[in-house]
C-alpha cells in the first residue's frame, strides 16, 4: 500500500469511526477504532522508515562526494615537459651574443 493510500484508508477508517459513535453501535465503533489504529501505525511506521532512509542516503551520497573528491585531487594527471608542440625554455647564458 502507498503512503496516500495508507493515509486515505486511516482518514476513512476514522471517519467510520466517527459515524459509528453517532450511530451508537458499539461492535462497529471497536472494530473500526481497531482499523483507524492499525493503519495509522502503519502509516507512522512507514514514514519513519522513509526518513531514516533518506537520512542515511544523504550522509552515503556525502560522503561518497568526500571520496570522490579526495580521489580526483590525489591523481591530478601530470604534464610531459618534453611533449610535442611544447615550449622548450633555453638556459640563460645559452646565447653566444649575449656571452
Amino acid at each position: 500500500m502507498t503512503h496516500r493510500g495508507a493515509t486515505a484508508a486511516s482518514l476513512l477508517a476514522a471517519v467510520v469511526t466517527l459515524l459509528a459513535v453517532v450511530g451508537g453501535q458499539n461492535t462497529a465503533v471497536l472494530v473500526a477504532s481497531a482499523t483507524a489504529l492499525a493503519l495509522l501505525a502503519a502509516t507512522l511506521r512507514r514514514s519513519a522508515f522513509a526518513v531514516l532512509m533518506a537520512g542515511t542516503t544523504v550522509a552515503a551520497q556525502t560522503a561518497a562526494a568526500a571520496r570522490s573528491l579526495l580521489r580526483d585531487t590525489a591523481y591530478l594527471p601530470q604534464r610531459d615537459p618534453d611533449a610535442a608542440g611544447r615550449p622548450h625554455p633555453r638556459a640563460p647564458g645559452s646565447n653566444p651574443a649575449t656571452v
